[in-house]
């Protein structure tokens, strides 16, 4: 049952960072509740570059936030950034488990194989007393990934729509109980409250303490809490498609495998009056 970890020590990281193979990337994102980006941090793991997934690696045609690119996109922007089809890509972000999950997801998506999440992120790091660079790096050289797409793992509206009929498998929403439930106004102005019928509400932050992702009995326990099995296949959802990555990671490490991230999440159900919604 229990898949090998995506998750990285700041200690495996540094005892690593000088591998040939290894390549680092820092993910960021504009936090909605602000409309702005995160807080710039202090410095940088050495040899770190930016994955920008919000303006750059996304499908830059959709009308909603950082979508997936198509794997054509993907594989030429991920070879600017020097990956190969042999590179371990470690992902971190500047809050601890945040936005480095949703790198992890797209790598996976694009079937990638050695991509793992720095757990702690750069807070971790710093903790520790690691190394830190005062500006991240670019790549030197074009890298020759290609682009392996896993049509599995990232669910479309009607697959969601079709799922929530169906006791095989089961809709996960990352947002706060109040957002799940309606009780606050969405940070979108333009999208509905609620949930989807017969979704159930497990929120991102509850399988993060101190910023790393609490250990795997404890992210079973949540899992099951909800009751649910091993043998279904679970659909993570969230306000546009990140957060829902920290619950695919959390369900990975606790040992599910049949898992998929609903790309469009809240941004394209709540603002789509032809799907249904409800607050009870």
């Amino acid at each position: 049952m229990q898949n090998s970890s995506a998750l990285v020590s700041p200690f495996w990281l540094n005892q690593h960072i000088d591998d040939a193979n290894l390549v680092v990337f820092m993910s960021t994102m504009n936090v909605i509740t602000t409309g702005e980006p995160e807080a710039v941090p202090s410095g940088y793991i050495p040899g770190a570059q930016l994955f920008d997934f919000e303006h750059q690696v996304c499908d830059k045609t959709s009308g909603l936030p950082h979508t997936m690119p198509s794997p054509e996109v993907f594989q030429q922007e991920v070879r600017k950034l020097g990956v190969n089809n042999d590179s371990v890509i470690v992902i971190y972000d500047n809050q601890g488990v945040f936005s480095a999950p949703r790198v992890w997801w797209m790598f996976k998506c694009m079937g990638h194989k050695h991509v793992y999440v720095l757990n702690g992120g750069y807070p971790a790091w710093q903790e520790n007393g690691f190394t830190s660079d005062v500006c991240l790096s670019k790549a030197t050289s074009l890298g020759g990934f290609n682009s392996n797409f896993r049509a599995d793992l990232i669910v479309d509206s009607e697959q969601v729509l079709a799922a929530l009929s169906t006791t095989d498998k089961k809709v996960i929403d990352a947002r706060s109980p109040e957002r799940f439930f309606g009780k606050v106004a969405e940070p979108r102005a333009h999208l509905r409250s609620g949930h989807m019928p017969n979704a159930c509400n497990l929120p991102f932050n509850q399988c993060i303490d101190n910023g790393q992702l609490i250990n795997n009995s404890a992210l079973r326990s949540k899992f099951e809490a909800l009751a649910i099995s091993t043998k279904q296949t679970l659909i993570f959802s969230c306000g546009s498609g990140v957060t829902a990555c920290v619950l695919a990671l959390a369900a990975h490490e606790a040992g599910y495998e049949n898992l998929s991230v609903y790309d469009g999440s809240w941004s394209e159900w709540g603002a789509d009056k032809s799907l249904p919604v409800v607050t009870d």
